[in-house]
């Protein structure tokens, strides 16, 4: 972008420890969003687990209003929110667990003698740029580690929840089906496409790492700019991510018990993802971020002429 400041050394070091400012074990306050989207969750499943072969009609929008309403039709409210209870608590095991990590992380830190994590002042120890960003970096890491493991342990409830909105018609509870489950298929199998799931987390957060980096060393781009500049980018990240999260979604809904998906290998879920959706998405909201981008720039170069023209 456009009025870069000009890159010395401790102001490399400032904008990568800007990056870093925000700890992975970071917790939210849940959105009542939460409950309006999940049919949408449902509907998404709905489409990737389709047996009947026919996934290109329910992908677009109009597809996906169907399959809500047909869902509501044959099921009610209960269908558009089938494994609702399951994903969150499945959002509140995994933030509470992240809130205790935290608390022991910050513990920890405080009986050496180091300052709160997302306390530390960029201005500080300026001599000492490389070594602050050297410390910032393993607690960052540390940290991330701990926020992966934690998503390992949680996610059988995640899986779960994805089985169960596939699973219409059983009558055991869900400790009966995860119990049922490791009993026929083993430990293991309740952690079907972690891998895809973990990649896929891992992927979002390096790209928008990298987004909050480059807006850090923008000082020229007032608030509300980075704000629509991280939304933008944000959508166009969550759609270039997608298919990852769609091999997950799919594996998690493989096994060879009866009512859900059967086997297969990686390449074939691959081949039958909704590229061409997914590729309309990320063209529609490139273009948005593009245009917005170029905005900002000619923001920015009339605040310079008209700088230049008061001095």
């Amino acid at each position: 972008m456009a009025h870069e400041n000009p890159g010395s050394g401790d102001g490399q070091a400032g904008g990568s420890l800007g990056a870093l400012k925000t700890s992975p074990l970071a917790v939210s306050y849940p959105s009542p969003m939460m409950l309006f989207n999940y049919p949408l969750v449902v509907a998404n499943v709905k489409v990737l687990c389709d047996k009947s072969g026919q996934k290109s009609k329910a992908n677009s929008l109009a597809g996906t209003i169907r399959l809500l309403r047909d869902t509501y039709n044959f099921e009610g409210v209960a269908g558009l929110y089938r494994g609702a209870h399951l994903y969150l608590f499945h959002q509140a095991l995994r933030d509470i667990l992240r809130k205790l990590s935290e608390g022991c992380f910050t513990l920890v830190e405080s009986r050496l003698g180091l300052k709160p994590f997302g306390q530390a002042a960029l201005q500080d120890s300026q001599d000492r740029g490389e070594e602050q960003l050297s410390s910032r970096k393993k607690r960052f890491i540390s940290r991330l580690a701990a926020k992966y493991c934690i998503d390992c342990v949680c996610y059988p409830v995640l899986l779960a929840s994805t089985r169960l909105v596939v699973l219409r018609d059983t009558q055991e509870n869900s400790w009966e089906r995860l119990c049922h489950w490791c009993r026929e298929e083993g430990l293991l199998s309740l952690f079907a496409g972690l891998a895809a799931s973990i990649a896929s987390t891992a992927v979002e957060e390096a790209m928008e790492m990298i987004l909050a980096g480059s807006l850090e060393k923008n000082a020229n781009i007032d608030m509300a700019d980075k704000f629509v500049l991280k939304a933008c980018g944000g959508s166009v990240v969550s759609v270039f991510t997608a298919p990852i999260n769609y091999v997950g979604v799919i594996q998690r809904c493989q096994s060879c018990l009866p009512g859900l998906l059967e086997p297969k290998p990686l390449w074939p879920i691959i081949r039958g993802l909704p590229w061409r959706s997914s590729l309309n998405q990320l063209v529609l909201f490139s273009g948005v971020l593009a245009l917005n981008v170029r905005v900002i720039q000619w923001k920015l170069q009339l605040q310079a002429e008209e700088e230049d023209d008061d001095e």
